[in-house]
């Protein structure tokens, strides 16, 4: 009989245990795929900026490394999400789910960290080992230039460097971040909705209501013009640095907001099966 009947640490550690545990070989499968798709793509980039006979200060490389470590984390991020629940997609993976001895919330906390927390820390570490794979593989191709070096990843936020950089401010970054983490939130959700094929579903879904939305925005905005309403602040503008932080703000009241609608939803699903 569960005596604590929300939380306990020491069964909620043994449950992230048995969740990895028991999926070691698609665990393994899937590092395993994000390591070599990374791979292969900074392979093949180097191939185009190494070709050519000059001399470089810095690795010409670096602009594309850099964009390519927002982009996978976007992409891998969501897909890791899409995964949360995959337990629930068959009868006999739903029962095991359900007979665990464990309370609803650890059961879900368990997947969200390991799908969400443990993923940003597998995702570095692969590209890091990708980052490094390109290095090994080019020194030794071009010997001479020397300038081929390991992606330093300070170099995503700068301002007035001397070198390229993605941000120029904290604040932009932490708006790209804070909307991966409202997106990813969202594939969340749609696992707990859909189980199957969550990431193809999910991502239809947000299509068409993204669509819906701009169709509709486009269609007031035109109204609105039509009828020549204007609508001004003066004395109020807003500056990119509030842009940001209102954004940031947004971003994360929705992305709790759809963690805890996520629960809920893996917590009734639980009472109807077993039903």
């Amino acid at each position: 009989m569960i005596k604590d009947t929300f939380f306990s640490l020491p069964r909620f550690m043994n449950l992230c245990r048995k969740e990895m545990v028991e999926s070691w070989r698609s665990n393994v499968l899937r590092i395993v795929l994000l390591y070599g798709v990374m791979t292969v793509a900074m392979v093949w980039n180097g191939y185009f900026e190494y070709r050519g006979s000059y001399k470089s200060s810095e690795d010409p490389a670096w602009s594309f490394l850099l964009v390519a470590f927002i982009w996978g984390l976007w992409v891998f991020g969501c897909l890791s999400a899409s995964f949360t629940m995959e337990k629930m997609k068959t009868k006999t993976n739903r029962t095991s789910t359900l007979m665990t001895p464990a309370t609803p919330f650890e059961k879900f906390f368990s997947r969200w960290f390991v799908f969400t927390v443990v993923f940003l820390v597998v995702f570095l570490i692969t590209y890091k080992l990708a980052d490094y794979t390109r290095v090994i593989v080019y020194s030794l191709t071009y010997p001479e230039k020397d300038f081929i070096a390991p992606v330093d990843l300070s170099h995503v936020i700068g301002k007035g460097k001397d070198y390229y950089t993605l941000f120029r401010t904290g604040l932009e970054f932490g708006a790209v971040i804070a909307g991966y983490f409202f997106v990813q939130s969202l594939f969340i959700l749609g696992s707990t909705i859909w189980p199957k094929n969550s990431f193809l579903k999910t991502f239809a879904s947000g299509t068409i209501i993204m669509i819906v939305y701009f169709l509709v925005g486009a269609l007031m905005t035109k109204m609105m013009l039509d009828d020549k309403l204007y609508y001004s602040f003066p004395g109020h503008e807003i500056s990119n640095e509030n842009m940001m932080v209102l954004l940031i703000v947004a971003c994360t009241f929705f992305t709790l907001f759809n963690w805890t609608l996520a629960y809920f939803r893996f917590k009734e699903s639980e009472i109807i099966n077993r039903m």
